[in-house]
């Protein structure tokens, strides 16, 4: 099963905090005050705790995960949001890793400015759990963030992933943002567009470089067209090109990441 398959399937799992989020926030943050039942404040930043809503304000709740690769530690996401208006959003995101029974904070990084965005909202933020397993002994984690705008003249939609791998205290980027999944198009808002969607399938190879697994990544493209035929009916055309390899290696930090395919971040 690919990597992008496992993603999808455990998207289904509870991502919910749930009763533990106020401890986690506790152990993070000392500081920090309740505002109310939902919401911590952490000096200029809010956190948000209740993930059960939908819709705008779903990315801005802290998010939780127990690490099927390592089911002693659970996976935390906290954004810490400065401001959110129709305008966009600024503020941070921090990750941790906290050991799922006592909940204490074993490592964390501040992302800064993780969270900012304007036309191009971010929608979900999910954690990967697939087999990244680049070395015998270490296994990284993912980190998937999806971003749309609202124009139906000029959609666009893409999925982003981070990989990290975990040493001694610390959390370590070594995926630094690479975009697996994205739709672009141009429409007249009835029924004359064109959509072009990009969609990369990551799997581990066999090879290694510096101690590390090299990562393959199939890249598929797929363009499809709508358009006024007979019958003023509105009909379609799709085609799929050949599908696209790449092999991203190790250089003894991270896996660098061609520009093309890398997420822009501020």
């Amino acid at each position: 099963m690919s990597f992008l398959a496992l993603d999808r399937a455990e998207a289904g799992e509870n991502t919910s905090c749930g009763d533990r989020a106020e401890v986690i926030v506790h152990n993070t943050y000392p500081d920090a005050t309740k505002s109310d039942d939902e919401t911590f404040q952490v000096g200029a930043s809010t956190i948000s705790i209740n993930n059960s809503e939908t819709g705008i304000d779903a990315p801005h709740m802290m998010t939780c995960r127990v690490w099927p690769a390592n089911p002693h530690l659970t996976l935390v996401a906290v954004p810490l949001i400065k401001s959110a208006n129709e305008d966009g959003t600024v503020g941070d995101l921090e990750l941790l890793v906290v050991d799922t029974s006592s909940l204490a904070v074993k490592q964390r990084l501040l992302l800064a400015n993780r969270m900012n965005d304007d036309a191009i909202a971010i929608r979900s933020l999910e954690f990967d759990t697939a087999r990244y397993k680049l070395t015998k002994e270490q296994a990284a984690f993912g980190l998937r963030i999806s971003a749309s705008n609202n124009s139906r003249a000029n959609p666009y939609n893409g999925v982003s992933l981070w990989l990290y791998v975990l040493e001694g205290s610390s959390i370590r980027p070594v995926v630094d943002g690479m975009v697996v999944s994205e739709t672009t198009g141009e429409s007249d808002t009835n029924c004359a567009t064109e959509f072009k969607a990009r969609q990369t399938t990551l799997s581990m190879a066999p090879t290694t470089n510096h101690g590390f697994a090299d990562i393959s990544a199939v890249e598929t493209n797929t363009t499809t067209t709508n358009f006024v035929g007979k019958d003023r009916a509105c009909d379609e055309t799709s085609i799929t090109d050949k599908p696209q390899k790449l092999r991203l290696i190790y250089d003894g930090r991270q896996y660098p990441i061609p520009e093309e395919r890398r997420a822009v971040t501020e």
